[in-house]
């Protein structure tokens, strides 16, 4: 419940503010330590009660390196990426990712129907395979994304497709 209420506030100021502040993510974390240190020491009966925080920070450092990538190009947010972390922090690597894949079927159908409907579909993909085209004859990862030129109106809150697919894996929305 705790991981809902963080990835619930983070995904009301990604779709008001489009960010999700630091101190939201940073309390995530620090709520997400003190949950599994309590957990492992009512659990355990020796001093193995630093493990489980360690592997929660381990999963949050390993899904940020993994989408790092993701956010050079601009594709997605830094928020984003740690409201990511946050989940498989909390919820594991397997079932984290799970929420995760949820949260990108969300986004990317959520991206088609309002692509589609703007009638820009064709335009966005080959803006898409430009990009990409670049990429590989410059060697050079450039964001694909620039507010100032692309402006906001095809952006999706991110944070609220990760909700959402949160929601969906823990099975509240079935």
């Amino acid at each position: 419940m705790i991981l809902l209420l963080h990835l619930g506030v983070g995904a009301y100021f990604d779709v008001k503010e489009h960010k999700i502040p630091n101190w939201l993510m940073l309390f995530g974390i620090g709520n997400g330590l003190l949950l599994t240190g309590l957990e492992a020491w009512v659990l355990t009966s020796d001093m193995n009660i630093l493990k489980e925080p360690v592997f929660f920070l381990l999963r949050i450092v390993l899904v940020t390196a993994l989408f790092f990538v993701l956010f050079l190009c601009r594709m997605i947010g830094a928020g984003d990426i740690k409201m990511a972390a946050l989940i498989c922090g909390y919820m594991g690597l397997q079932t984290g990712a799970m929420a995760i894949f949820s949260g990108f079927l969300i986004g990317a159908i959520w991206s088609l129907i309002k692509m589609i409907g703007n009638g820009i579909l064709i335009h966005r993909f080959s803006c898409l395979l430009t990009y990409i085209r670049y990429v590989f004859q410059t060697g050079k990862i450039t964001a694909y994304y620039r507010p100032e030129r692309d402006g906001y109106d095809m952006v999706i809150p991110f944070g609220f497709c990760l909700f959402l697919g949160t929601l969906i894996t823990l099975g509240v929305l079935q």
